[in-house]
């Protein structure tokens, strides 16, 4: 592809947002106007009846504050629309950007391709804090109160952007406090959400060093830290760092507007708890979320399952070494670590520490397979390397290294105790984390049938390619009528609804479904739910209407298929 040819590309990229946009904004600007006319509507008349019962009518310029508020919710209203009405047509192009990327592409034509999906992806995360500063403004944010381990929230958040932190250099860590509660009772959607956000912002903003996420015991509470050892901010910057718009210390030249912190801040209160930072310009910062409702059970640590061991840690990463020194001793281990970073320095302090056993950072010490061999030398008779998950495919080489077993970071409490336990030779552990690694294909789902109802065409072109590559041949209703019908008239091991269609929503549509199954006797299909916007009181709905797993746009290719293959081995066992 030319030079030429890459401008009209990028310039009809540019122009399809932008009629994407305008549309948007046009048919939310509708729907918005009708809204408002419907409840002035029903004040004129609800005026009216209060004129007939002899009630003394108010006058509305009486009253500056209901009028501020109520131009503020009609304000959040008018963003709800319209960010609601431009994820879709954003997860479509994101969602196209994929499956373009997964054709043969020339090396210029698939860097396009990439910086078009990037960019869609950008204005769609956009869109979503945008939409839900809306919802907390409007007061429209619902909070569960159900029971949940925070340990794994704090864990899966880790682990969802290890990848990011890996690529940019920086160490990332998980700390569990021995006092850290069991269970909590609240929104773990909603803390999730919180601690994705902090965070990601500590990643992005931090240039060297590392990222570590706490968990700690806060009186009748949890105590949540997000540290990293980026730029921090000016104590001046404290006051209004929470506060829509601001970026106090940031890189203007990196992306983002400012939500994410007024975003999570608000969401804290919400939940009874409080989010507060501290900084010293140049050191890095650390947020503290601190919430209510945690359990008095501790987190289950066995303070004698690493008795007697003798554990040296090779790290000269920020948090991995002493997150790691915390949680052996904890354990009932003796633990040392070994911070130096120049490799005679290291390889002589191997030798002169008496352990047993010794965790090896290989982004941090460099020439690990030395510091291997120094430490067999030194009597350690276990090595474990610390690896980044996209280095799972080196595995094979581990050995021939000198290393006896390996960790995945950020390293989990429970995975420390049983590998430092385990003897097994490491190609005996390599076998089933081998077969991980990224770029693998995703599960095949030969031989399901598939109804998919999408009213609109750029996603259900998407959807249709997704669900084709997985092996399904597929059915499509351009609306949840149609869906029922096509349902009527022949048996369909998978439905993918959309939720909003013209005629009949996916909830209808769902339960006309459910209800057809009943009548007929047919076996339960698995029915997917699918959204631009999967909001908490969507997946309540959902689940009341007979759906089985609701998945926002765009579709998570991987996901759908290990849904897929759940169905077809469930389809197996009843044949």
């Amino acid at each position: 592809m030319g030079i030429d040819a890459a401008a009209l590309l990028l310039a009809a990229f540019a122009a399809a947002i932008a009629v994407v946009a305008t549309a948007a904004w046009t048919r939310a600007r509708r729907r918005v106007d009708a809204l408002e006319d419907a409840l002035e509507n029903a004040g004129d008349a609800l005026w009216e009846a209060r004129d007939r019962e002899g009630a003394p009518r108010r006058d509305d310029r009486s009253n500056p504050a209901g009028d501020a508020s109520s131009a503020a919710r009609a304000k959040s209203r008018f963003l709800a629309a319209v960010t609601h009405e431009m994820r879709t047509p954003l997860t479509g192009v994101v969602g196209a950007g994929e499956l373009l990327l997964d054709t043969p592409l020339a090396p210029d034509q698939r860097t396009y391709a990439l910086a078009m999906k990037t960019s869609a992806e950008a204005m769609l995360s956009l869109v979503d804090e945008i939409l839900d500063l809306s919802r907390i403004e409007a007061d429209a944010v619902a909070l569960k109160a159900a029971p949940f381990d925070p340990a794994e929230v704090l864990e899966a958040v880790a682990e969802l952007l290890a990848p990011r932190a890996h690529d940019k250099g920086l160490d990332l860590a998980i700390r569990i406090a021995a006092d850290a509660p069991a269970r909590m009772t609240g929104d773990a959607a909603r803390l999730r959400q919180i601690l994705l956000n902090l965070a990601g912002n500590a990643v992005k903003f931090t240039a060297f060093g590392g990222v570590g996420l706490t968990l700690a015991r806060d009186g009748d509470g949890a105590r949540f830290e997000v540290a990293d050892t980026g730029p921090g901010f000016d104590p001046e910057d404290g006051a209004r760092i929470f506060a829509e718009f601001e970026r106090a210390g940031a890189d203007p030249a990196l992306p983002g507007v400012g939500l994410g912190l007024a975003i999570s801040e608000r969401l804290a209160k919400a939940m009874g708890g409080a989010l507060t930072a501290r900084s010293t310009p140049g050191a890095g910062a650390t947020f503290t979320l601190r919430l209510p409702g945690a359990d008095a059970a501790a987190q289950p640590v066995s303070a004698d399952a690493l008795a007697g061991r003798r554990v040296a840690v090779l790290s000269a990463a920020p948090f991995s070494g002493p997150f790691l020194v915390e949680a052996l001793a904890a354990r009932g281990a003796t633990a040392t670590l070994i911070a130096q970073s120049a490799p005679h320095e290291v390889a002589a302090a191997v030798r002169d520490v008496r352990a047993d056993a010794a965790l090896i950072d290989r982004d941090a010490t460099g020439r690990a397979n030395a510091f291997a061999i120094a430490a067999k030398l030194g009597g350690a008779s276990h090595c474990v390397a610390l690896l980044a998950a996209s280095e799972r495919r080196e595995l094979p080489a581990l050995a021939a290294d000198g290393f006896d077993g390996f960790l995945i970071k950020p390293v989990r409490p429970g995975s420390l105790v049983s590998r430092l336990a385990d003897p097994r030779p490491i190609a005996a552990l390599a076998g089933a984390p081998a077969a991980e690694a990224a770029g693998s294909a995703p599960p095949r789902a030969g031989g399901l049938r598939a109804l998919l109802a999408e009213d609109d065409p750029v996603s259900a072109l998407i959807a249709f390619a997704h669900l084709n590559r997985l092996g399904c041949s597929v059915q499509q209703a351009g609306d949840g009528v149609a869906a029922c019908e096509a349902f009527d008239a022949e048996p369909f091991d998978v439905v993918l609804l959309d939720l909003r269609m013209p005629r009949r929503d996916g909830l209808a549509s769902a339960r006309a479904i459910r209800e057809a199954e009943r009548a007929s006797g047919r076996p339960r299909a698995l029915i997917l739910a699918v959204s631009a916007n999967v909001a908490e009181e969507d997946r309540d709905a959902a689940r009341e209407a007979g759906i089985d797993e609701m998945l926002a746009k765009p579709l998570d290719a991987a996901r759908l298929g290990e849904l897929l293959d759940a169905r077809r081995e469930d389809r197996a066992r009843v044949a």
